[in-house]
Parts: C-alpha cells; structure tokens; sequence
C-alpha cells in the first residue's frame, strides 16, 4: 500500500509540475517589473497583443481608441517607438490602489506591460471586469492625473499632433 501511495503522489507531483508553464524572456522582465512595483500577482494572461506602432494607431476611427488611452496614460511620448514592435503582456493583481477607487475592480485589477527591444517602455491598467471604460496608469491615475489637463485638452492637443 506505501509503495502505490508513492507511485500515486508522485505522478500527481508530474502531472502538476508538467502543467505550470515556465516564463522566460521579456515575459519573465514584465513578471519582475509588475513584483518591484510591489504588486502581487494572481494570474498570468501571457502576450495580450504586439503591433508595430504607426501614428495611424494613435487617431482615427474607433479601432484607434484602445491605442490612445494606452498611450495617453503614459511618461514617455508614442513618438519615440514609431516603427518600432511593441509587445503587451498581461498581469492580475490584487494589491492595487484601483481596488479601492473602482467598485468595478472588486476581482482584482489587470496590468498590461508594454515592452519593445526587450525594455519596459510603460503600461496600463484595468478592472479585471467585463466593463466599458478608460484605462488607467499603472499605478491606477486617470489621464486627466497623469497629464494634468483635462480630457477635452487632451483631445485637442492630440489630434493637432496623431490627426493629421
């Protein structure tokens, strides 16, 4: 009976050593990066999305929105990584200053990690929730808080630069 108790534990120990997936490369950097800004992790969500980014990302029609609150909750100006990939990876965590702002966060908060040429260039965040609204920043401001102008100025000064 020990003999098949050990032979039972041990292929369970494989099967569920087999199934978790090891992370490497700029996903491992992005896991590093979301844990040194103290956030802990509950789930990975993998590569969300890459794309070569084009000022055609940054206006136009409604397939732009996502690129522009994405890159309008940011420290650095898209203009820099024109032409460049940028790879999206995805984070769940729950320690986040948006679990006390959003009602809608109440199952923890999503962070997005945006990295090209194998450096962290920014992120976002959102509820982990099926709701409409703005992203945020990492560390949960709104863009009007990251940019210090309110969204019709914002607006304005975007589509004078991205519009054209």
């Amino acid at each position: 009976m020990r003999k098949f108790s050990f032979i039972l534990f041990t292929l369970i120990l494989f099967i569920f050593s087999g199934c978790t997936r090891k992370i490497t490369g700029d996903e491992k950097t992005a896991e590093d990066f979301v844990k040194s800004k103290g956030y802990k992790i509950t789930a990975r969500k993998g590569q969300i999305e890459k794309y070569v980014l084009e000022k055609s990302k940054l206006y136009g029609g409604t397939e732009t929105i996502p690129y522009r609150q994405c890159w309008g909750v940011q420290t650095v100006e898209p203009d820099d990584y024109f032409g460049k990939e940028i790879t999206v990876y995805g984070f769940t965590v729950k320690n986040h200053p948006m679990l006390k702002q959003d009602k809608n966060a109440k199952s923890g908060v999503n962070i997005y990690i945006m990295m090209t040429d194998n450096k962290i260039i920014g992120g976002y965040s959102y509820p982990n929730a099926n709701v409409d609204g703005a992203y945020s920043s990492l560390d949960g401001k709104t863009l009007e808080e990251v940019t210090g102008l309110s969204f019709k100025q914002w607006q304005d000064n975007w589509k004078k630069k991205y519009g054209n």
